[in-house]
């Protein structure tokens, strides 16, 4: 459940610098009180200078002087006000920034699946980016202005208790359009930053997928979406700007009415003789200085009404929580043998859909099980559940006897190396690519995991070899190429068990000839699990089990399966291969 003040959580991020804010908050107040000095002094200069019998021309250049010295001392001040208030800010936001990063690393696959990856980094970089400005700026400036109002507000009270009531008459309308213009303001805020999500979810898809709108022609299609939804995000944007602009104008409206009524009535005062024009002039000058934090505050107060939505958006990710973690005490293993066995195993990314229906499945270590069927039968789903992408409903999975959820996360992963169908690469080189799989590897432990892979020829005569840059996603190599550095990788790792998801099914074949080679020798003495729809890369499997919609129909050998006539095996090998035409018994 959401906080009920996420600002107290974001404040949370501020204790390490607390130091740095204190001490950014006195020079902002010493900045702010500072200068009340000068209608004081302006006061007494005045009335020496309306009576020229009592002037004291040393005591005027001491006056001036000493105002030439609070200044100077302001300027210094300032400066250090803006700089250790700035520093804590960026401070805070690298820190929130991470620890949002590191908790999107920690969610669960579901909650990934569930999201846009671009909707994902928009609270990252976006969001994050309106709540700094609560530090920035709202935080210590609403100190600083509230303090500065209170010692303004003394004074005028000390100089003229009808006028200074008179000057805070204004406050009751004050606070009615702050807080309108506020709850307005934080509504069409949070509505924004969610249409912009939207956008950047939309934008990341388009952008990988560009080859798509391209190859179809769609490229005006796109860019009509993108307007349609970037003008919903301008119409809110706008709305947010009218009700800013209302907010300022009124509130400046009655801060300017207010001096000129205190005027008004202080010139009738002057006349009477009940105050000298010095003090008039004093008070005047006092006015400025009350009405413009007045003036600043607004501005602070709508700035908080968008940081607020903001951090409202950023914790409601930090409060959701990853839906598989490690068990209270989860012991820490060493390598396993591989041995693999799921018994009884239901699962369903929806509770009334099962994907799959009571699977039982043993793997003895170093042996290889294929895993066929047709397209959604839940094959892919069964691996993912041995990684702990995502728990079982019912059953259990478990490696050499042990329950895969009483081990910690990151040993049970240490042991399972994964080849997806489309090798996933990042952007970097291809040294750094492939040593994603071990990262204390060595450069030589790195080519030796190419020369398995068969890799090592093509880096080779790359012109920087392995330092060449592989682009977004390996977009700079072709799909022969990106597996194969993604099989390296799982050489590097040396995992003891190994999946295989349809590792050559979107290859040409000379490709898928020299990689199948390269999959033999990744095999040998591990625990595998092949999946494939090309029935040819799973003939020499040590069992195969057949999955139609959940169910494991059938298992055995490859001979075993074709030797079933109305086996499902044996009618996905003719739809491949052609009619089998076995010899009659006997």
């Amino acid at each position: 459940m959401l906080s009920r003040s996420p600002a107290r959580k974001f404040l949370a991020y501020a204790r390490p610098y607390r130091w740095w804010i204190a001490a950014a908050t006195a020079c902002g107040l010493a900045k702010y009180n500072l200068p009340v000095l000068f209608p004081w002094i302006l006061k007494d200069v005045i009335d020496r200078l309306l009576d020229p019998a009592n002037v004291d021309v040393r005591a005027l250049h001491l006056s001036m002087a000493t105002l030439v010295g609070v200044y100077l001392v302001w300027a210094g001040i300032t400066y250090l006000r803006s700089w250790l208030a700035d520093t804590a800010s960026q401070r805070m936001v690298f820190d929130l920034r991470r620890d949002l990063f590191e908790h999107v690393q920690r969610m669960s696959l579901s909650f990934h699946d569930r999201r846009q990856a671009g909707a994902t980094s928009s609270r990252l970089l976006g969001d994050v980016a309106v709540a700094q400005n609560f530090v920035g700026a709202a935080f210590t400036n609403t100190l600083m202005d509230a303090s500065s109002l209170l010692v303004i507000a003394a004074l005028l009270f000390s100089m003229n208790v009808r006028l200074a009531v008179i000057c805070l008459s204004i406050f009751p309308v004050y606070l009615w359009l702050n807080r309108t213009f506020k709850k307005r303001i934080r509504a069409t805020s949070r509505e924004a930053q969610q249409q912009m999500e939207r956008i950047s979810g939309d934008l990341h898809e388009r952008l990988r997928g560009v080859a798509v709108t391209k190859g179809f022609g769609r490229e005006r299609t796109e860019a009509l979406r993108f307007f349609r939804q970037t003008r919903t995000h301008l119409a809110l944007v706008l709305a947010n700007v009218r009700n800013h602009a209302a907010a300022l104008a009124l509130v400046g409206f009655v801060t300017s009415v207010a001096p000129v009524v205190v005027v008004w009535y202080g010139a009738m005062q002057v006349l009477s003789g009940r105050l000298t024009v010095g003090g008039l002039a004093a008070f005047y000058a006092y006015l400025g200085m009350f009405y413009q934090p007045l003036n600043r505050l607004t501005e602070l107060n709508l700035l908080l009404a968008n940081s607020r939505s903001a951090m409202e958006r950023i914790f409601e990710v930090l409060e959701t929580s990853p839906e598989v973690v490690d068990q209270p005490g989860a012991p820490a293993v060493g390598r396993v043998r591989g041995e693999v066995r799921f018994e009884g195993v239901w699962f369903g990314y929806d509770a009334a859909r099962p994907v799959l229906q009571g699977v039982d499945l043993h793997a003895t270590p170093g042996r290889t099980i294929a895993l066929v069927g047709p397209s959604g039968s839940g094959k892919s789903t069964f691996v993912k559940l041995l990684p702990r992408f995502y728990d079982v409903s019912r059953g259990r999975v478990s490696i050499d006897g042990k329950d895969v959820r009483d081990l910690s996360l990151g040993d049970l992963r240490r042991q399972i190396a994964i080849v997806p169908q489309d090798g996933v690469l990042f952007s970097g080189t291809i040294e750094e690519n492939i040593r994603y799989g071990r990262l204390d590897a060595t450069a030589g432990e790195v080519r030796a995991a190419a020369l398995q892979s068969d890799a090592h020829g093509f880096i080779e005569a790359l012109p920087e070899g392995y330092a060449t840059r592989v682009g977004e996603g390996g977009a700079t190599l072709s799909g022969g190429e990106r597996q194969r550095i993604a099989l390296a990788r799982a050489f590097l790792k040396d995992a003891p068990i190994l999946v295989l998801d349809e590792a050559t099914s979107s290859l040409d074949s000379a490709s898928e000839n020299s990689i199948q080679q390269a999959l033999s020798r990744l095999r040998l003495g591990r625990t595998a699990f092949v999946i494939a729809h090309r029935l040819a890369t799973v003939l020499s499997a040590d069992r195969i089990a057949v999955f139609r919609e959940g169910r494991i129909v059938e298992s055995g050998r490859h001979a075993e399966l074709l030797d079933r006539p109305g086996g499902l095996y044996r009618r996905l090998y003719e739809e491949q291969f052609g009619r089998i035409h076995l010899p009659a018994a006997g």
